[in-house]
């Protein structure tokens, strides 16, 4: 048994405590949470750190592999720019995923992640999540505007769905976007969740202002995207191709998917008003928002209102993830938390360390073991350090070291 204490220990689903200690057994488990009041005693076996002691955190968007492309892509290209690049750089060899992938893991490992819910076109990242000491639920994600290919794009979603099952991992087939998915192809997505619901999906939520309706009538930046990329057809006409045009029935087929799902994780939420989002919380529980900030900032230079998710309508919904090494620096939670304090440093440490840990832990469904503080759960012990303990921020030399992997 190790008895584990700082100057503040944050169970996160209960407040802080002062000098508290936390009693973790062999197989790091919670055995007990001391509340001393503030007025710690010498023990023997105590081990006393300076600064806080948090649960392991949640990475609740996240994909490994796009890990080889870390430095590569040019920030601050717009949303447009970046999907435009991805797409013409991600082709790498086996191996180079592979071995990028795994570096990831390692680093979001090192950086106090203890579970992480990540996005895959593939099987090729399967074998670093199934060998990882981080909890993974795989997203296959599908996406394809034109209908005639809608049933093939789902069968091979299908075959990447079996593989991560067959290795007995968590995963399920989710949508990339409103704007990236044909109506047959949201159709085919609607039939498998109506015949074996999912436990937890995902998908990018507004993320760009022109998302729901990126190209009527061929225009906009995503449409020239599209169609640089021979995604959006023209007619001999010069007209824009319907079948590939977002469609009203695009809406109400996407929340029909979602009602299906025990959790709905939406993803950046870049451009989302406080109407927009609170659409979704009528039935509360079921949806989350994640926020990605780095990512954000890298993209288009530009963070969602991130004060308007700290108020009591939505503070409960949010979870953080760091997206990819495409699109972020680092794979560190600590470090998303650090660029909310430094843009809104109103928003208080307890409510950003619940959005790092436990709410991710309850989006994928995995918060019987992970999350917080709590007897019989294995959450992992994370100590950071570099506190300004006088506005109970993390700062901007604030390090994280798991003490219970």
């Amino acid at each position: 048994m190790r008895y584990l204490s700082a100057h503040y220990v944050f169970p996160v689903s209960s407040p802080p405590l002062r000098n508290g200690i936390i009693c973790v057994d062999d197989h790091g488990c919670i055995d007990r949470i001391i509340d001393t009041g503030g007025k710690l005693e010498e023990c023997e076996k105590l081990e006393f750190y300076n600064g806080v002691l948090v649960p392991g955190f949640v990475n609740a968007h996240c994909h490994l592999e796009l890990s080889h492309l870390h430095g590569v892509v040019e920030p601050n290209g717009g949303l447009p720019g970046f999907i435009s690049s991805i797409g013409k750089l991600r082709g790498a060899s086996d191996e180079t995923i592979l071995a990028a992938a795994k570096a990831a893991d390692d680093e979001m490992r090192r950086n106090g992640t203890v579970a992480a819910g990540d996005i895959s076109n593939n099987a090729g990242t399967l074998t670093v999540k199934r060998n990882s000491h981080i909890w993974y639920h795989t997203f296959v994600e599908i996406f394809g505007l034109g209908n005639s290919r809608a049933q093939e794009i789902f069968v091979s979603a299908q075959q990447v769905e079996r593989e991560y099952r067959d290795a007995g991992m968590s995963v399920s087939i989710v949508p990339h976007a409103i704007y990236s998915v044909s109506q047959a192809l949201w159709q085919n997505l609607y039939r498998s969740y109506k015949s074996s619901p999912s436990r937890v999906i995902s998908m990018h939520h507004q993320e760009s202002c022109e998302e729901m309706w990126p190209y009527p009538d061929g225009k906009g930046e995503l449409a020239g995207m599209f169609r640089k990329n021979g995604l959006l057809a023209r007619n001999p006409n010069g007209e824009t191709l319907n079948e590939v045009k977002p469609e009203i029935g695009d809406i109400p087929q996407m929340m029909n998917c979602f009602r299906e799902a025990a959790n709905c994780l939406l993803v950046h939420n870049t451009f989302s008003s406080k109407d927009d989002l609170l659409k979704y919380t009528s039935d509360p529980g079921r949806f989350y928002f994640v926020l990605c900030p780095g990512s954000n900032l890298f993209i288009q230079n530009r963070l969602p209102s991130l004060q308007l998710f700290s108020s009591p309508e939505l503070c409960r919904n949010i979870c953080l993830g760091t997206d990819s090494l495409a699109s972020n620096t680092k794979l560190s939670i600590l470090e998303e938390i650090k660029i909310i304090h430094q843009h809104a440093p109103d928003i208080p440490l307890g409510m950003l360390l619940q959005w790092a840990t436990l709410h991710g832990a309850s989006a994928l469904g995995c918060d019987d073991l992970y999350g917080s503080f709590e007897k019989g759960k294995a959450p992992g012990v994370n100590l950071i350090t570099d506190i300004d303990f006088d506005r109970m921020q993390f700062t901007a030399k604030s390090a994280v070291k798991a003490l219970v992997p």
